[in-house]
C-alpha cells in the first residue's frame, strides 16, 4: 500500500470511529499510532538519526534502562495494575487507590483525543477561551473548579498544573498563606483527579508540555514518591533524545533539589551524558550555559572542565548578558574558573551603570557560591553604588552591603555614606533593614570614624522601636551583632534574658538550636570580657559550643622554633575555658627580651615583665578583601584574648608563605618581642550611653 493510500485509510477509520459507526467499534485498535504524515514519514529517520549511546557499549539503548525502577510499559498487564491501583515504582505509596475509567486516555487505547479529532478552528477558539479563563485565576483552587472535567485535552492538563504553580508564586509568603494555600490546592476535590489525567497522559504530552507539568509539579511540592511524578521522571528519560535546549533546561530545573531516588539519578546521568554528545555541535554561548546549568554540582570534574574549554573556546562571542550568566552557569556547576571569571568581569565592570539591581545580586550571589573575591569587581559595585546612593532605596543597599560582607569585602566610603543615611532617620528602617544592617557592619568590624556611637545610638532607637513585638529569634541576631561591636543596650539584653525566651531559643525541637547556643554564648563572652559582668542566667553555664580549633602550621611552627630559647617554651594547640583556640602560646620575658616557659595560671598573674603570647595563623578569609583589616569574630576574639591578658600575633598564612626564612624569622620576631599587637589590630570604637 502506498502512503497516500494508508494515510487515506487512516482518516477513514478515524472519522468512522469518531462518528460511533458500527464499522468503526469493530476495527480493532493499532498498536500504534501516527497522527501526522511527519510522524509517518519521520519515525524511522528519527531512530537513525537521533539514537542515544549507552554507557555500557550497546546499541542505541535508551536512558530509561538506567534507572533501576521498573519502566512504566504499554502492556495489558500494565492497564491492569493502573486500574487496580498498583504502584509504579517499588515501596511507593499509591495516592491514587481508586479505579480509572478504561476508556479515558488509557495508553493501550487510539491516540485520537477531542484535540486531535476536533476540527482546527474549533479547537483554537476552545483553547483560547480556556487560556483567558486561566489568567483570572488567582490561586490553584481558581484553576482546580476550572478542571472538573474529566476530558481535559492534553494542553489544558499541562497548563493547569503550570498555572498553579504561577498563582502560588505571586502569594506572598507572609503568615503561612502559600503554604495554606497549598494544603487547600491538595485537599480540592478535583486535584486528585487532574493528577491522575496527567499521569496517564504523559506518554502523549508533547515535549514543551511535558517538561512543563513536571517541573510545575516538583515545584508545588506534590510527594517525590508518588506514581505521578516518577511516571513523568520515566517519560522525560524515553524522551530525553528529543529534548530541545530550553526543554532540557527545564528539566534541569525540576531535577534541582529533587531528592535522590533511581529515576533521578538516571535522569540526571542522561542529561550528563546527553550534554557531552551534543557540546562539539554547540555554537552558541546561551545553549552551552543551558547545558552548564544542566549537569549539576555533582557532575564528573572531566565534564566540568570540557564545559569550561568550549567556553573559553567561545569568548569572543561573549555579550554583556552572556557575562552575566557565565557567573551563575559556573555557580550552578560549582566551578570556579578564574581565567572565565576575569573575563566576564571586565565586561561587568565596564557596564556597570546599566546591569539592573536583581542581576547584580545574583552576580554576587554566585561570587558567594564560588568564593570569587575580586577586589576590582567588588570595588567598582561598591563605588557605582556610592555614586548613586541617593537613588536606592534602603533596602536595597543594605541587600547590596550583606551580600559584599559575605565576601569580606569592606568598601569603606560606602559604608561610612550608608551609615549617615540611617544615623539621619533611623525610624525609617524597618525590622528586616534592622537585622541586616546590624549583621553587615558586625561581619566586617566596621564603625564609621568619629560616628562609631551616633550609629550604634540610632541602631538602639530602632531596636526600640521594634521591641514590642520582636521575635526571638530576631532580637538574638540583632543583640549577637550589636555585642560583637562591643555595644549592650541594657532594655533588650534584660527581654533576651527572660527565661521564657531562653527557653524558647534554646528548646531541642528547635531546628537552629546550635546557632542559637553559639550566638548566646558569644553575647555570654563579651558580658563577661567587656563588661565585666556575668550578666547571663546559670543555665547557659550547661551549654555545649562547638571548639574553634584549626591545624598548627608547619612552617609557622618551625619558624617559632628557630626564635625561642627553648623548644620546650613553644605550647601548640590550646584551648582555653572560653573556648578560644590558640595556635601556639608561648611567654616573653620584656626586660630580658627573651623567650619564658610558659605557666598554665591566668596570664594577669604573671609577673610584670612576662606576658604571654598567642600566635594565631589566620587564612585569607579573616580578612576583609585585600586588607589586614579583621573581620568580625576574629577582632571579637582578639578583644576578648587581649582582656584574658593575652599579647596576640597574627599571622596572616597567604603572607606569610610568600617570605623567605630569613623575613619570616624578622616578621615574628618583631611582633612577638615588641611588645606591641599586629599591623591588624581590631580598632577601638567610643561606647555609645547604653539604654
Amino acid at each position: 500500500m502506498s502512503e497516500k493510500a494508508y494515510l487515506c485509510a487512516l482518516r477513514m477509520i478515524r472519522h468512522l470511529k469518531s462518528c460511533n459507526s458500527s464499522v468503526g467499534i469493530q476495527i480493532l485498535q493499532p498498536a500504534r499510532n501516527y497522527t501526522s504524515r511527519a510522524s509517518v514519514l519521520g519515525r524511522k529517520l528519527l531512530m537513525k538519526t537521533q539514537p542515544f549511546p549507552s554507557t555500557y557499549k550497546q546499541s542505541a539503548t535508551s536512558v530509561r534502562f538506567l534507572s533501576n525502577v521498573t519502566p512504566v510499559s504499554k502492556g495489558e498487564n500494565d492497564i491492569k495494575s493502573v486500574e487496580e491501583g498498583e504502584s509504579l515504582v517499588d515501596s511507593t505509596p499509591n495516592l491514587f487507590e481508586e479505579k480509572i475509567d478504561s476508556n479515558y486516555l488509557n495508553p493501550l487505547e487510539d491516540e485520537i483525543t477531542e484535540e486531535q479529532w476536533t476540527p482546527a478552528k474549533t479547537r483554537k477558539t476552545n483553547n483560547f477561551a480556556m487560556a483567558e479563563e486561566f489568567q483570572k485565576c488567582n490561586s490553584p483552587s481558581d484553576v482546580l473548579d476550572l478542571c472538573s472535567s474529566s476530558s481535559l485535552s492534553l494542553k489544558h492538563i499541562s497548563n493547569s498544573f503550570t498555572t498553579m504553580w504561577i498563582t502560588v508564586k505571586k502569594i506572598k509568603q507572609k503568615q503561612g498563606q502559600r503554604q495554606y494555600e497549598k494544603q487547600i490546592m491538595f485537599e480540592h476535590q478535583n486535584f486528585e483527579n487532574l493528577c491522575r489525567q496527567a499521569m496517564l497522559a504523559a506518554h502523549r504530552m508533547r515535549h514543551g508540555d511535558l517538561v512543563y507539568t513536571l517541573h510545575a509539579v516538583v515545584k508545588l511540592q506534590v510527594p517525590q514518591t508518588t506514581r505521578l511524578v516518577q511516571t513523568l521522571l520515566r517519560v522525560c528519560q524515553e524522551r530525553l533524545n528529543e529534548l530541545e535546549e530550553r526543554e532540557i533546561s527545564i528539566v534541569a530545573s525540576a531535577l534541582d533539589g529533587m531528592e535522590r531516588c533511581g529515576n533521578v539519578d538516571s535522569l540526571r546521568a542522561g542529561l550528563r551524558v546527553l550534554v557531552e554528545l551534543r557540546l562539539p555541535e554547540i555554537k552558541r554561548v546561551m545553549p552551552l550555559q543551558t547545558m552548564m546549568n544542566c549537569i549539576g554540582k555533582d557532575a564528573p570534574l572531566s565534564l566540568k572542565k570540557k564545559l569550561e574549554n568550549k567556553a573559553l573556546e567561545m569568548r569572543s562571542q561573549f555579550t554583556l548578558p552572556n557575562a552575566q550568566h557565565m557567573f551563575a552557569s559556573l555557580a550552578a556547576i560549582n566551578l570556579t574558573s578564574l581565567p572565565l571569571l576575569n573575563f566576564c568581569k571586565r565586561q561587568i565592570i565596564d557596564n556597570i551603570d546599566v546591569i539592573p539591581f536583581w542581576k547584580m545580586i545574583k552576580i554576587l550571589n554566585a561570587c558567594i557560591q564560588l568564593s570569587y573575591r575580586d577586589e576590582e569587581l567588588l570595588s567598582a559595585i561598591g563605588d557605582y553604588i556610592l555614586d548613586t546612593i541617593y537613588l536606592w532605596e534602603t533596602k536595597k543597599v543594605s541587600i547590596f552591603l550583606m551580600q559584599m560582607a559575605k565576601l569580606g569585602f569592606r568598601h569603606v566610603s560606602l559604608l561610612d555614606s550608608f551609615a549617615e543615611k540611617v544615623i539621619e532617620n533611623p525610624e525609617s528602617l524597618t525590622l528586616k533593614d534592622l537585622v541586616c544592617i546590624a549583621k553587615v557592619y558586625s561581619l566586617l568590624n566596621h564603625l564609621p570614624e568619629g560616628q562609631s556611637q551616633l550609629l550604634l545610638a540610632a541602631l538602639n532607637t530602632s531596636l526600640h522601636l521594634y521591641l514590642p513585638r520582636i521575635s526571638s529569634p530576631e532580637l538574638l541576631r540583632v543583640l549577637f551583632s550589636l555585642s560583637n561591636l562591643g555595644f549592650f543596650p541594657s532594655v533588650p539584653l534584660e527581654k533576651l534574658m527572660r527565661e521564657n525566651v531562653l527557653n524558647e531559643l534554646l528548646d531541642l525541637a528547635n531546628p537552629h538550636i546550635e546557632d542559637n547556643t553559639r550566638m548566646l554564648h558569644s553575647i555570654k563572652m563579651c558580658l563577661q570580657l567587656d563588661e565585666n559582668s556575668p550578666g547571663m542566667p546559670g543555665v547557659l553555664d550547661l551549654m555545649t559550643v562547638p571548639v574553634d580549633n584549626s591545624r598548627p602550621q608547619i612552617d609557622v611552627e618551625t619558624t617559632l622554633e628557630a626564635i625561642v630559647d627553648d623548644p620546650a617554651d613553644l605550647q601548640k594547640g590550646i584551648q582555653l575555658s572560653s573556648n578560644y583556640y590558640i595556635d601556639f602560646l608561648l611567654a616573653v620575658n620584656t626586660e630580658l627580651n627573651t623567650t619564658a616557659p610558659v605557666t598554665h595560671t591566668n596570664p594577669a598573674d604573671n609577673s610584670p615583665h612576662v606576658i604571654s603570647v598567642a600566635v594565631l595563623c589566620l587564612q585569607p578569609s579573616h580578612f576583609a578583601v585585600g586588607t589586614l583589616h579583621p573581620l568580625g569574630m576574629l577582632a571579637m576574639k582578639m578583644r576578648h584574648l587581649k582582656a584574658l591578658g593575652y599579647h596576640v600575633v597574627l599571622v596572616p598564612i597567604h603572607k606569610f608563605k610568600t617570605l623567605e626564612m630569613a623575613e619570616r624569622i624578622l616578621f615574628l620576631r618583631t611582633q612577638i618581642f615588641s611588645g606591641k599587637c599586629t599591623a591588624a589590630e581590631e580598632p577601638t570604637h567610643e561606647e555609645p550611653q547604653q539604654s
